[in-house]
C-alpha cells in the first residue's frame, strides 16, 4: 500500500542516520544496511535507490570522523534521529497523526538533494556541540515510539549479507 509518491524529508534523515548507526554497531556492510532501507521504503514510497541511502549515510559517518566523535557518533546520531523524529526544523512539535493526516503521508516533492540531506546533518552538529539541543533522552530508541508502526518495524529488522543482492 504506497501512500503517496515520494518518501518525507525527514523519513530519508531518519534512515539515512540510522544506516550510519546500523553500520557502527551492527557486523554487516553499509551497502547491506542501505538496501534494507531502501527495499523498506519502496512499500511505501517511489524507490530511493541504495546507493543514495548508501552515500548521505557514508557523508553522516565522514562528518563524525571530521569532528572526532569516537565512541559519541551512535550518540550523536540518535541525537540526530530523536531530534528528525520529534521536532520539525522550525522547533516545533511533530505530532505523527492528527485528525485528517500522517506525517508518514508520501510527499509531492522528491526526496532532499545530497547537500541538503549532509547539510542539515552538519548544522545540527554544530547545534548539539554549542548547546542549542539537547542529546535523545538516555534509552531512548525510535523503536520504543508507540506512533512510528512500520518505521520502528524497519529499523528492528536486521540486515542481512542478502539485501545486497
Amino acid at each position: 500500500m504506497k501512500l503517496t509518491n515520494f518518501c518525507p524529508g525527514w523519513i530519508v534523515s531518519i534512515v539515512t542516520a540510522h544506516t550510519a548507526m546500523d553500520f557502527l554497531t551492527a557486523s554487516s556492510s553499509l551497502t547491506s544496511i542501505a538496501s534494507k532501507y531502501s527495499r523498506g521504503l519502496s512499500e511505501y514510497y517511489e524507490l530511493i535507490h541504495p546507493g543514495v541511502i548508501e552515500s548521505v549515510a557514508e557523508d553522516k559517518l565522514r562528518t563524525l570522523a571530521e569532528i572526532e566523535a569516537a565512541e559519541n557518533a551512535v550518540v550523536i546520531l540518535n541525537a540526530y534521529i530523536y531530534r528528525v523524529y520529534k521536532f520539525y526544523p522550525d522547533n516545533r512539535p511533530r505530532k505523527m497523526t492528527g485528525l485528517f493526516t500522517s506525517e508518514f503521508k508520501g510527499s509531492k516533492t522528491p526526496i532532499p538533494e545530497h547537500k541538503e540531506l549532509t547539510r542539515t546533518f552538519k548544522a545540527f552538529i554544530f547545534s548539539i556541540r554549542s548547546n542549542v539541543y539537547n542529546y535523545a533522552p538516555p534509552g531512548w530508541s525510535i523503536i520504543e515510539e508507540p506512533e512510528v508502526g512500520w518505521l520502528g518495524e524497519l529499523v528492528a529488522e536486521p540486515s542481512s549479507i542478502f539485501d545486497s543482492f
